[in-house]
C-alpha cells in the first residue's frame, strides 16, 4: 500500500504522495527562480508539470477586462501544471514570490514513467481532480459569496499554508484583493472593521490574526 501524502493544515493542498514524489524526482529537471520570476504565462504551450521543493508560487488568471485575480499560493511539496500538462495549454500564470526551487517534469517523461505503472497514473488523477474541484470551490465563493466570508475564508486558508506562528499573514491588502476578487477599498474596509473588533491588526503588507475564531464563525456564514 502507498502511503499517504504529508499535508498541511489546508486540506486542499495539492502534495505528492512519497512514491509519486520519488518516481517524479527519477523524471525530474531542477529549476530555480528568483523573486518575481515568470515560470509560464496564462495561454502558453504545456507540456510539463512541476514540484514545488522550496519556496512559494503564486497562481493568477487575468479576467477579459484586464485584472489580474488570485487562485492559489503553492507551497512545498505540491504539484502543479498538471492542467495545462494535459490539455496542452495554461489556464493561468505561475510566479515566483520569492526564489522557488523546482523540479519540472516533462509531459514525454511522465508517460513513460507512468505507463508500467497504473497506481502513479490513479494518483495523478486524483490529484488533478482535487486542483479542479478547488478551483471550482474558488469561482463559486467569487460569485455567491458576501466579501466578508470570501475574505475570510481566505485570510484563514492563506494562513494555513503561510502563515507565521504568531498569526501573521505576509500578504497585502492589494493582493487579499486580487484574491477575493473585490476592489482593494472593499477589502480595506472589512479590514478596517475586524481591526476595530479587536480580530486582527493590519501591518504594512501584512495581517496578524488576534482573534482566530472570530474569522472562523465569519468564515462559516454565508450572510453579510
Amino acid at each position: 500500500m502507498r502511503p499517504e501524502p504529508t499535508r498541511r493544515d489546508d486540506p486542499a493542498a495539492c502534495v505528492a504522495t512519497a512514491a509519486l514524489r520519488a518516481a517524479l524526482e527519477r523524471a525530474a529537471v531542477a529549476v530555480t527562480l528568483a523573486p518575481g520570476d515568470s515560470l509560464f504565462l496564462q495561454d502558453d504551450d504545456a507540456d510539463a508539470l512541476y514540484l514545488l521543493d522550496e519556496g512559494e508560487i503564486a497562481i493568477s488568471v487575468l479576467a477579459p477586462s484586464g485584472r489580474k485575480l488570485g487562485l492559489e499560493i503553492i507551497t512545498e511539496g505540491e504539484i502543479f501544471g498538471e492542467i495545462g500538462l494535459f490539455t496542452g495549454r495554461r489556464t493561468a500564470s505561475a510566479t515566483a514570490l520569492g526564489v522557488a526551487r523546482l523540479r519540472q517534469v516533462r509531459r514525454a517523461d511522465l508517460l513513460a514513467m507512468i505507463r508500467p505503472d497504473p497506481d502513479l497514473a490513479i494518483e495523478l488523477i486524483e490529484l488533478l481532480c482535487a486542483r479542479l474541484r478547488v478551483m471550482s470551490e474558488r469561482h463559486e465563493d467569487r460569485a455567491f459569496l458576501p466579501l466578508s466570508t470570501r475574505l475570510a475564508r481566505l485570510v484563514l486558508r492563506l494562513h494555513a499554508k503561510i502563515g507565521k506562528p504568531d498569526g501573521t499573514l505576509p500578504v497585502s491588502q492589494a493582493e487579499l484583493a486580487d484574491f477575493t476578487g473585490a476592489t482593494r477599498e472593499g477589502v480595506a474596509r472589512t479590514l478596517a472593521i475586524w481591526r476595530g473588533q479587536g480580530w486582527i491588526r493590519p501591518g504594512r503588507g501584512s495581517l496578524r490574526i488576534l482573534e482566530r475564531a472570530a474569522l472562523e464563525e465569519v468564515a462559516a456564514s454565508p450572510d453579510d
